[in-house]
């Protein structure tokens, strides 16, 4: 089934919208997935370009599609807390209206491009709630820094390389606190020049840990659902 929601988000003071895709007959077993989109996206996007009703049926699975504009998931020095309003607030939103298995174990997230970036901030930001991510083509780099562009200068308001919203940062405070880290499934099409960014932040987060659990699955491609759908089902697959 398919369901095109809103709720008011206390943290960002305004209705939101969202979409969810469930088995037409969830049960204990049904598995929970968060999906975010990418930059230009909104909550539709996942819906639109892969068949996820085919999905939710054959894996059992709940799909989540919030909509976050063009944050890039992060808190912002305005007080435009996306942040914590997609990887914490939306959460507790839809374990409120849906009668399903929010074990950890049983609730992961995923997401391309800037959502890819935003899975593995999230993910281990929250890493009490999720039990592994999905980065599809992740927009690890701190876009377009050097040009000193308006809206990059505010989603990364309160920093970047170091900072809060460096995932190698978030991967180092779970390590501190002794806390489950969730294993990070990465994806990138080799013709894209996120691939080689993406190759160093597994060089740096097993630089961290040794022992992480790291999977990169590059691909002949560039930047498009052609491989985002791939990616997603090789997620399903080996959940």
């Amino acid at each position: 089934m398919y369901l095109q929601g809103n709720y008011f988000s206390s943290v960002l003071n305004r209705t939101k919208t969202y979409t969810a895709v469930l088995p037409d007959y969830p049960n204990d077993q049904t598995k929970i997935l968060f999906l975010l989109h990418g930059i230009r996206g909104d909550e539709r996007d996942w819906v639109l370009n892969t068949p996820l009703l085919q999905y939710a049926e054959k894996y059992n699975t709940a799909f989540f599609c919030p909509a976050a504009e063009n944050s890039f998931y992060t808190d912002h020095a305005d007080g435009e807390n996306y942040g914590e309003a997609m990887g914490k607030e939306f959460y507790e939103v839809v374990q409120r209206l849906y009668k399903l298995n929010f074990q950890r174990e049983n609730v992961q997230i995923a997401g391309f491009s800037m959502g890819g970036y935003g899975a593995v901030l999230l993910g281990l930001r929250y890493s009490k709630l999720y039990s592994r991510v999905g980065a599809f083509s992740p927009a690890f780099v701190f876009y377009k820094k050097q040009r000193q562009e308006p809206h990059y200068k505010l989603v990364f308001s309160k920093g970047d390389y170091g900072s809060e919203n460096d995932c190698l940062f978030q991967y180092q405070k779970c390590l501190t606190a002794n806390e489950k880290i969730p294993p990070i499934q990465f994806a990138c099409g080799e013709d894209d020049p996120l691939y080689e960014q993406t190759e160093k932040v597994i060089d740096q987060l097993l630089a961290l840990d040794p022992t992480a659990k790291l999977e990169f699955f590059g691909q002949a491609g560039f930047h498009d659902f052609g491989l985002w759908n791939k990616d997603l089902l090789r997620f399903l697959e080996s959940w």
